[in-house]
């Protein structure tokens, strides 16, 4: 049973807490059949019940404070964990979902608090480190932030969230060369390297004025990501400033060709053309761009004719 938390980085497990026999019907077990199925509205009462009748009643409000997140119930499962810890004040994950709420709602301060008391508790978790590195990296505490993306990475080099947190950390303090060098490191030791690592990489090195660096990282992108026709666009505009308008103009062939947003790689194109006084060839591609949508191809189409009318 696993919950998407509450904001893009968390994956925490919810588990339905210890099963146990009564003589009377086991209500614990019954909510916990239910949780498994994905009912959790039906196993909401079924917690209740096991709560009235005493039946592991610590880890009955927690798995009831589960369901009740999945219901989108917030502020009552806040209740629900609270009560499991006053039973149970050693259980480390109510904890743990409590930071998650407050981080949800921005309280990043009370989040640090929660989950510091689950690091007292000995909770070690992977989730509970890059947890307290993202709310210390809200709170603008980079030091704090960096130790414990720091652990993330230590224990699991494959979580690319805690290398763009940390990289984050020395954007922070404007030190890109450092995220730069964090990114590298992260596309060395990393199993799976995903575009938008080469893509932030590549901002990276344009804050240090290395258009050449940040070209090849965008090339490196858009090897894993063909189709993504912005970064194309991006990476066509770093040509220009290179002086290689043939590379550009390769970069956005190579983007009509795979389909996507014609409209837009068919105008830069056509401009590209318009600068070369190459009118036919920027012609061509207006009136291609104004056919897959682009309505301010209508002004290229205006321009060059108005020169081929000129006397």
């Amino acid at each position: 049973m696993f919950l998407k938390l509450f904001h893009p980085f968390f994956v925490f497990a919810l588990q339905a807490a210890f099963s146990f026999s009564f003589a009377t019907p086991d209500y614990f077990k019954q909510a916990n059949e239910l949780y498994d199925l994905g009912k959790y509205r039906e196993a909401v009462p079924i917690y209740r019940a096991a709560i009235k009748e005493g039946q592991l009643e610590p880890y009955s409000w927690f798995n009831l404070g589960n369901a009740l997140i999945h219901l989108k119930q917030n502020h009552i499962a806040v209740t629900a964990y609270k009560r499991s810890i006053e039973l149970a004040p050693h259980f480390a994950k109510p904890w743990i979902l409590l930071g998650d709420i407050s981080y949800t709602y921005g309280d990043y301060g009370q989040s640090v608090a929660y989950y510091k008391r689950a690091l007292e508790l000995g909770e070690k978790s992977e989730h509970l480190h890059y947890a307290l590195a993202s709310a210390f990296l809200n709170l603008q505490d980079y030091i704090s932030a960096e130790r414990y993306f720091e652990q993330v990475i230590n224990e699991n080099p494959d979580r690319q969230e805690a290398w763009f947190g940390l990289a984050q950390c020395a954007q922070k303090i404007y030190d890109y060369e450092q995220a730069a060098n964090i990114l590298q490191t992260a596309i060395q030791k990393t199993v799976s390297v995903s575009p938008d690592l080469y893509y932030t990489l590549a901002y990276y090195y344009l804050q240090q004025n290395n258009v050449k660096q940040a070209t090849l990282a965008m090339e490196n992108g858009l090897y894993l990501d063909s189709k993504n026709y912005s970064a194309r666009r991006y990476l066509a505009q770093l040509y220009l400033e290179n002086s290689s308008p043939w590379m550009a103009i390769f970069t956005l062939e190579q983007g009509i060709s795979a389909g996507k947003g014609i409209g837009e790689l068919e105008m830069d194109l056509a401009e590209i053309y318009f600068k070369q006084n190459r009118l036919d060839e920027a012609l061509a591609h207006y009136q291609k761009a104004l056919l897959a949508g682009n309505s301010l191809a209508r002004i290229g189409i205006e321009n060059v004719n108005s020169i081929n009318h000129q006397p």
